[in-house]
């Protein structure tokens, strides 16, 4: 039995090198896990002599045995160089017909001898040795043949031509998919294509709010959550501010029966849309006479709730009017358009959208939501009005538009893991490694693809997800872009006394063409969160493939050459093919990072000893004076270390804006000063994440001071070709 060579092929690492640059081995024990709870349908029942017996026939299915067939069901190539390779016997030198038929219905014949053909590989089996040779397409094809081979997934086949031809033990046909991919995505070009430099906000949709009509003894805040009427009221004011695009939270379906779990970032499929987002306004079904009749009789306050969201209020709210426009929409005709609008969609979206609504209604909690039509109509009503909104942007005159986020993984009781279990591993769940922030590790409770799963599906899943969320955007974030390289695994059920994780690793170029092809397909820039630990293997295919990648204000440091910044460098070193985020989710509002509101909440959430709040207080101190050097050295401005936000802030975000990234954008509630955290990662309980609204009203932004000022010099920076010096220039 080779078990490293087992592990090797599940993908399951043997270590890491941390953010230190120092070099972790992982415990023999801590990767058998991980295998345990890849293979655990097949491994539990099995004692040392048949795991032993089991691990050689594993090796053999994962390493042998695709060398015994002509072709790999699914293989990959670029467009500029269009080839296929196959495997077959040394000893067969014969001749074989390809048929290539691809997606527009265009097919290609094709014979040629094995024995033309390079070797680009071998491996002995079965007291056989085979040989794996390369069939360059742009050598045998005419220039006709070859305008037919435009990106995508194409069909092809491999088949001896001759009776008498022998292959051994392998079928003399056999078929695959052959994906043609392009070099580069989507909108990779486009900010050099612009007059300016874009740049936009970004906005938890959830906390966008809009005042309603109300009695005075009354709050004024609605009980639901931000929807898509308040996207749009925020689209037009920020493209009357010269925005080219708003970055939005994740907008992915969460367990309606469990409305406490409020984490975009947790999401039950993140192939629907999350339907408290739809804007009953929006709906024709509410300005039919009897949507008022359809309500309930009961029917919640509308204007009672706080700018923290009372998410099982903010459920039975809005359930109820989603239920009276589902009665109404019952009542059409089936000729109706929107009838036969609702039966395109339903039809498109096939098998997964039946899946999702079944299980959704099987999980409902009250009886009177357990019908899976309800749950379909939800999703049509909510990709019409999150289309409109992105045609909203271009109507607007934005360049980019919306820009969707891609959470990492999904919960494993959600449909999306349900509908695929073989591509999943439901026995582990995606973190991160211990490090300093967080010495026990991080487990954010969210199901992993499984690599091996995932190939022998042909990777079907990994591209239905990024079509659904490439639907109705200008750009699409994809969160933890490491995630197509490698992911952290733990076992579930890791505790202290448990065996810990391990990188597992994906087929990372597969995945990039893949991610490539459907880019442009949708139209659909990409953006890539490569924040934190940075694998040195993806940087270089995102340069190539334009994703662009991501760069945070608070991490972007160079503390060796610029100690007397506390490390922030110039603008003029950003990353220029980024998206520079002032700063997102994860960290703190630059309000409380700036008043070190931030440590001491951390200190009373327990998150702190006394004696490492003084540290980080201490520290803070000496990142403020570095800003401020900082900002004099690289705008010509001085301020006290006792200055004001409001006076602050508009001077920090142009500055920041004058950089060399090519997208750009600012928190929205950084521009309200907000000092209260959406998130605060390494809580669950101890804070409510994910239900702080913004303090102020949709009506109330257009006329924010701050807002206003801090937007005027952001937008005159990008639009003007403002130079910035590199630190060698300046020192």
């Amino acid at each position: 039995m080779d078990l490293e060579k087992l592990l090797y092929l599940q993908g399951v690492g043997n270590g890491f090198v941390d953010c230190d640059g120092q070099h972790h081995t992982t415990p023999a024990a801590d990767r058998l896990s991980i295998l345990q709870a890849m293979c655990h349908g097949e491994l539990a029942p099995l004692d040392d002599t048949a795991f032993a017996v089991w691990s050689e026939q594993r090796i053999d299915l994962l390493d042998a045995r695709p060398w015994r067939t002509l072709l790999l069901p699914f293989q990959w190539c670029y467009t500029d160089t269009p080839k296929l390779r196959f495997r077959c016997p040394q000893t067969f030198d014969g001749e074989l017909q390809l048929q290539l038929v691809t997606e527009s219905g265009s097919s290609i014949a094709l014979r040629f001898f094995v024995s033309d053909l390079p070797v680009t590989g071998d491996y002995y089996t079965h007291e056989q040795l085979y040989l794996e040779r390369e069939l360059a397409l742009s050598d045998r094809l005419s220039a006709d043949q070859l305008s037919a081979l435009v990106p995508g997934y194409h069909s092809v086949s491999l088949s001896v031509t001759g009776a008498d031809a022998a292959l051994g033990d392998l079928p003399a046909t056999a078929q695959g998919m052959w994906l043609l991919a392009p070099r580069r995505s989507y909108g990779a070009g486009l900010p050099g294509q612009l007059p300016h430099k874009p740049w936009g906000v970004s906005v938890q949709l959830f906390a966008l709010w809009s005042e309603t009509d109300c009695a005075a003894h009354r709050s004024g805040i609605p009980a639901t959550v931000g929807d898509f009427a308040d996207l749009a009221a925020f689209i037009r004011l920020m493209a009357a501010k010269g925005a080219d695009f708003i970055q939005l939270n994740p907008l992915h379906a969460l367990p309606l029966h469990h409305p406490e779990a409020a984490s975009p970032y947790s999401p039950y499929d993140r192939r629907r849309l999350h339907p408290l987002y739809i804007s009953v306004a929006l709906c024709p079904e509410s300005s039919e006479p009897q949507w008022q009749a359809a309500l309930p009789k009961k029917q919640p306050a509308n204007d009672n709730g706080s700018e923290w969201i009372d998410y099982p209020a903010a459920f039975k709210v809005k359930v109820g009017q989603l239920k009276a426009l589902f009665n109404v929409f019952k009542g059409y005709a089936p000729q109706h358009p929107r009838q036969q609008a609702y039966a395109r969609f339903v039809s498109e979206q096939g098998a997964a959208l039946q899946f999702y609504a079944h299980l959704q209604a099987q999980d409902a909690v009250s009886p009177w939501l357990k019908n899976p039509a309800f749950y379909l109509y939800l999703q049509f009503v909510a990709e019409e009005q999150l289309a409109q909104c992105q045609a909203l942007t271009q109507t607007c005159g934005m360049s980019i538009g919306l820009v969707r986020d891609l959470a990492v993984g999904a919960i494993g009781e959600g449909a999306e893991v349900q509908q695929h279990p073989q591509q999943f591993c439901a026995r582990a769940s995606i973190g991160a490694p211990p490090d300093p922030f967080a010495p026990q590790g991080q487990n954010w409770g969210l199901t992993p693809l499984d690599p091996v799963g995932l190939r022998q599906a042909n990777f079907g899943h990994f591209i239905e997800l990024l079509r659904a969320n490439m639907q109705h955007c200008g750009a699409l974030r994809i969160d933890h872009m490491m995630g197509l390289f490698r992911l952290w695994w733990w076992p579930q059920g890791a505790d202290d006394s448990a065996p810990g994780g391990t990188y597992v690793y994906y087929p990372f170029d597969c995945l990039m063409a893949i991610l490539l092809l459907e880019s442009q397909r949708a139209g659909c820039m990409v953006i890539g969160e490569d924040l934190g630990l940075v694998p040195t293997e993806i940087i270089e295919p995102m340069q190539q493939g334009g994703i662009f990648s991501n760069e945070l204000f608070y991490f972007c440091l160079d503390e060796t050459r610029y100690p007397q910044f506390a490390g922030f460098k110039a603008p003029g070193e950003y990353k220029p093919h980024a998206l520079m985020m002032l700063a997102n989710h994860d960290v703190p509002t630059m309000h409380a990072w700036w008043q070190g509101k931030d440590l001491q909440q951390r200190y009373q959430l327990g998150l702190y000893q006394p004696d490492e709040l003084q540290q980080a207080l201490a520290l803070r101190q000496q990142k403020k004076h570095g800003l401020l050097r900082w900002l004099y050295e690289y705008s010509g401005q001085s301020l006290p270390v006792t200055a004001d936000f409001a006076t602050l802030l508009p001077l920090w975000a142009a500055t920041v804006a004058s950089g060399n990234s090519e997208l750009y954008s600012l928190a929205l509630a950084d521009l309200l000063a907000e000092e209260t955290a959406i998130n605060i990662p390494g809580t669950s309980t101890e804070y409510p994440n994910w239900r702080r609204r913004y303090s102020h009203s949709l009506q109330q932004l257009a006329q924010h001071p701050l807002l206003r000022q801090t937007l005027h010099g952001v937008q005159h920076m990008r639009r003007h070709n403002i130079h910035q010096l590199t630190g060698e220039n300046r020192q």
